[in-house]
């Protein structure tokens, strides 16, 4: 006989490695092609890391607190090996949109100075016709962030990405950001990393 609580591992296992393989999907259908509206893909560096095996995605184990499977999953961070950690959490009705950004918040406020830099995405979280909606190419069927089954935070190495979106910035992707956004989302962290590193 089976013991139960094997049967509930191989459950949380087999729904873990869904959620990873829906991870790279979204990678491969979402972020990597060309996207006709910007004249890049969403993500320019997404296909790279992923072929790189750059990408490391962990899903949250079980209900236990939050805090303490994430931190566990940074310090285990071997930077050399990933670019960037991709934790998903299935239980994300434990929280609604405004204290998974607290989070946010608050581990930014932790890691920036080591060089670690949050960004996440709540299923929740109700669309902003002035966010992050222009990064859709319009030929395309919109996606719901409504059919995430999870939340995402994304973890990167601050300098990394600073020096990602100076790239970025010199070829025009943010061109067609809009300015409020491009203000919230990039020149923000900017100049967060360069008072942090006393750059001018």
């Amino acid at each position: 006989m089976v013991n139960p609580l094997t049967l509930k591992q191989l459950s949380r296992r087999k729904k873990a490695e869904e959620i990873k393989k829906d991870v790279i999907n979204w990678s491969k259908t979402v972020l990597e092609p060309m996207n006709k509206h910007l004249g890049f893909p969403a993500c320019p560096f997404a296909a790279k890391w992923r072929k790189d095996n750059k990408v490391r995605i962990e899903v949250r184990a079980d209900k236990s607190r939050y805090e303490k499977q994430l931190t566990s999953v940074i310090k285990s961070w071997n930077k050399k090996q990933h670019d960037i950690i991709i934790y998903c959490d299935p239980f994300w009705e434990q929280y609604s949109p405004e204290q998974f950004q607290d989070k946010i918040d608050f581990y930014n406020k932790t890691y920036n100075r080591r060089d670690v830099y949050f960004m996440g995405f709540h299923p929740e979280t109700p669309a902003d016709p002035n966010g992050e909606a222009f990064l859709c190419d319009p030929t395309e069927e919109p996606v719901e962030h409504s059919e995430l089954q999870y939340s995402m935070m994304l973890i990167q190495k601050f300098k990394q990405l600073y020096e990602a979106s100076c790239k970025l910035h010199k070829i025009g992707y943010y061109k067609k950001w809009p300015k409020d956004y491009y203000e919230e989302v990039v020149a923000e962290r900017q100049r967060t990393y360069e008072q942090l590193n006393k750059k001018r």
